[in-house]
């Protein structure tokens, strides 16, 4: 397995008075959740979202069904949370990278259920381009992702959405749970980059410039939280920064994404 550096954040911001985002740092198990804004007790969904995940990262041994496990979880807890008589009971937003072994090759295990991101910045550039490029590798449960999908409006204009913040997926709001996971394998030099969607109100190329500067990946954490301060921040922001430092037994062939259920008949492996 890699050695891993990295850096985690998270603040209320300039508007909330309660910080409804939990995050988990605990290699190899990285994790943010954003408890869903406008329902009861979201921070305490979040909450149990990390809780169940720090049990995880404390086994000595992680496959892709200890992580759907998890999920599944803190999915069962969250909805033991609600009223009978209340519509809308707490729920959270999940994503984040487990690190696992393919054999002998290490990879990180990706999964996201809701509007918080991920995305991978690359250590070298990809065949034919000057420049390393960040890419968002979860796709968003909301609303406006499925207008953007249906053609019916740009990515741009989804940005500034009055129904941005309405989500499609989240643990603890429905009977069912679907996560979607992708399996990329740990390349020493990649970054990546798992948040909140409080961070997304800042400048895209702003973001960029962040991750591409030579800075320590705590370091990159903190001047992204002082970005999204800065842009005003009217939600919460939880950051984390992950570095592939160090390789200890062998490299992944490729550092192609490679999805493992980006959709309801692909299903999780039962062992990765």
């Amino acid at each position: 397995m890699h050695l891993l550096e990295y850096g985690a954040v998270t603040d209320r911001g300039t508007v909330r008075s309660v910080n409804e985002d939990s995050i988990l740092a605990s290699p190899p198990v990285f994790v943010v959740a954003d408890g869903v804004g406008g329902n009861a007790d979201g921070e305490l969904a979040s909450a149990i979202v990390v809780e169940e995940f720090g049990k995880l990262a404390r086994r000595p041994v992680i496959d892709a069904d200890a992580v759907s496990a998890t999920i599944q979880a803190a999915h069962l807890r969250v909805r033991g949370l609600n009223v009978a008589d209340e519509p809308h009971g707490p729920s959270s937003t999940a994503v984040g990278a487990v690190g696992l072994l393919a054999g002998e090759e290490p990879y990180w295990l990706v999964f996201n259920i809701g509007d918080s991101r991920i995305y991978r910045l690359p250590a070298h550039p990809s065949e034919g381009a000057d420049e390393r490029e960040l890419s968002q590798i979860s796709v968003d449960h909301s609303h406006v992702q499925e207008l953007v999908d249906a053609g019916v409006i740009t990515a741009d204009q989804a940005a500034g959405h009055p129904d941005r913040n309405l989500v499609t997926r989240a643990i603890g709001a429905e009977a069912d749970c679907e996560p979607d996971f992708w399996m990329i394998p740990m390349v020493p030099g990649d970054r990546l980059l798992i948040c909140s969607d409080g961070l997304l109100a800042a400048p895209y190329a702003d973001l960029l410039g962040r991750l591409l500067q030579p800075s320590e990946a705590a370091a990159a954490a903190d001047d992204l939280l002082q970005l999204a301060l800065a842009a005003g921040a009217t939600d919460n922001v939880s950051i984390i920064v992950v570095d592939v430092a160090a390789v200890a037994a062998g490299e992944p062939e490729s550092d192609e994404v490679t999805s493992v259920q980006p959709h309801p008949h692909a299903p999780v492996p039962d062992s990765v």
